[in-house]
């Protein structure tokens, strides 16, 4: 098995080897001895395995052990089980005791150090690793040891393994992308080494598009821009693909030579796909052609209402050309289709509260109420969006019209806490101290958590009455120096 391979051949299998599991299955339940070979074992292990039935694998692996003990295939499965089902200790202490009396293999140490390495158990990979390579050099063990060469941003010796593992296997370089795969960001301690590391595999492997493509994407995500376009160009001259005409077009979007990302995208626009069509609305719109991103956005939009980035591109291009006016049309068929997630409804809530437009929030707040399971959840949704976004006075407006009068238990013990800090936002203490006395009259454990969590600050700072009632519920205190 290859650590590196996404396509594990234990994900599918034919028709005769599952009857042979589900007739291992059949067996245990009936208590009836089934006589297996090595390959037999292997085989419904495997099924099992990938069909998560725990307690006919765990059967099938101790019987598999006691009749072959010496064969390493069933203590990897051992291993596997152990950590499949989150028994990280167990599998630790199972492969030290291995490590002491089984008798020396590669694939277990490869196995052992592969399993160390993912879950972060305290053993020596790096010597396991070792041990693997001077019994048989293999790229599955030169894979790991890239792995640990780059945790330490050693990268020539990260190359060097890699180029070993190429050796012994030459689909690692189909699979190089997962070596950074759970690092792809420009935060990871490992970033400025696995950068590093594909560029020097660039000039390594210089017809791979693969390899040009990976090296672009971590440039990208570094923000150097100019580095990431020479990449994906390489890549494109090697292989043309509409994904690399795509990233050419982003990165030219980033270093603002918009009429050249509108150029690309024109090339590919007509495809399924929709990430170009955004990004061709995006150019548009910074070009100041707004009807025409508009366009493209709603083409977007109308095959895949769920795509995440479309909706709010055209909220910021209604922005920009002054017609925020057409935004609760715009979303009004969100609300019939159920598509309104609170993402979308929060990102039109914020144009609107930045436009000054005062009644259209308070329309699509009022309605807003749809996408919630009960008023509680709704009214505490509105109470801490509006105090964030600094509209307080329209949650206050919607909780006093329709929520004070509702005769809704659960309700109840919550709207005094949201009336209260709604109130004091806004400056008017004298409410805000009759909400809140009521609140904490009506709740017999005082004032409830998740009130204070909002802003715990202005609850203290805000007058000193509040401050009395507040501080018997909590040990917090703020910085009041100069209050």
């Amino acid at each position: 098995m290859k650590f590196y391979d996404d396509d594990n051949e234990e994900d599918s299998f034919s028709e005769d080897e599952i009857a042979l599991a589900n007739r291992f299955c059949e067996a245990c339940d009936k208590g009836i001895p089934m006589v297996l070979d090595e390959e037999e074992y292997d085989i419904v292990i495997s099924n099992l395995m990938f069909s998560q039935k725990s307690d006919y694998l765990k059967k099938a692996i101790e019987r598999a052990q006691q009749d072959y003990p010496e064969d390493p295939e069933f203590v990897i499965w051992k291993m596997r089980y152990l950590i499949w089902n989150d028994q990280q200790r167990e599998a630790q202490n199972y492969m030290q005791r291995i490590l002491r009396h089984f008798p020396p293999y590669a694939e277990l140490y490869e196995e052992m150090a592969f399993i160390a390495y993912t879950f972060h158990l305290n053993m020596n990979v790096r010597e396991l690793v070792l041990k693997a390579i001077a019994i048989e050099p293999s790229s599955n063990a030169y894979f790991i040891l890239t792995n640990l060469y780059l945790d330490q941003h050693n990268v020539e010796k990260a190359v060097d393994c890699f180029k070993e593992a190429y050796k012994y296997d030459s689909t690692v370089l189909d699979n190089v992308d997962l070596l950074i795969l759970s690092n792809r960001n420009n935060k990871s301690d490992r970033f400025d080494a696995e950068l590093a590391f594909m560029t020097a595999l660039s000039h390594e492997f210089p017809l791979n598009s693969d390899i040009w493509m990976l090296t672009g994407t971590l440039n990208a995500l570094g923000g150097q821009h100019a580095n990431a376009l020479q990449a994906f160009e390489f890549a494109v001259a090697i292989e043309p693909t509409s994904i690399g005409y795509y990233h050419i077009a982003g990165q030219y979007y980033m270093l603002q030579n918009y009429d050249k990302t509108v150029e690309l995208c024109w090339l590919i626009h007509d495809k399924n796909e929709l990430n170009p069509r955004v990004l061709l609305g995006r150019a548009f719109r910074m070009l100041g052609f707004y009807d025409e991103a508009l366009f493209q956005l709603n083409q977007t939009n109308d095959k895949d209402p769920e795509y995440p980035y479309a909706f709010s591109e055209i909220i910021d291009v209604l922005k920009d050309s002054g017609q925020l006016d057409k935004v609760p049309a715009f979303i009004h068929r969100f609300y019939d289709s159920q598509n309104l997630t609170l993402e979308k409804l929060e990102t039109v809530l914020d144009c609107l509260r930045s436009d000054m437009q005062d009644e259209a929030f308070y329309q699509l707040s009022n309605a807003a109420e749809s996408q919630f399971d009960s008023a509680t959840d709704y009214c505490a949704w509105l109470t801490d969006f509006c105090y964030l976004v600094h509209c307080q006075d329209i949650a206050l407006r919607i909780l006093e019209e329709r929520f004070t009068d509702l005769p809704d238990p659960e309700l109840y013990k919550h709207l005094g806490y949201y009336l209260a800090l709604l109130n004091i936002a806004n400056g008017n203490h004298k409410a805000a101290i009759q909400h809140l006395q009521n609140a904490i009259t009506i709740n017999e454990n005082g004032i409830k958590q998740d009130f204070l969590d909002i802003d715990t600050d202005l609850l203290y700072t805000q007058n000193p009455e509040i401050f009395m009632l507040v501080s018997p519920y909590t040990d917090y205190r703020p910085n009041i120096h100069n209050n």
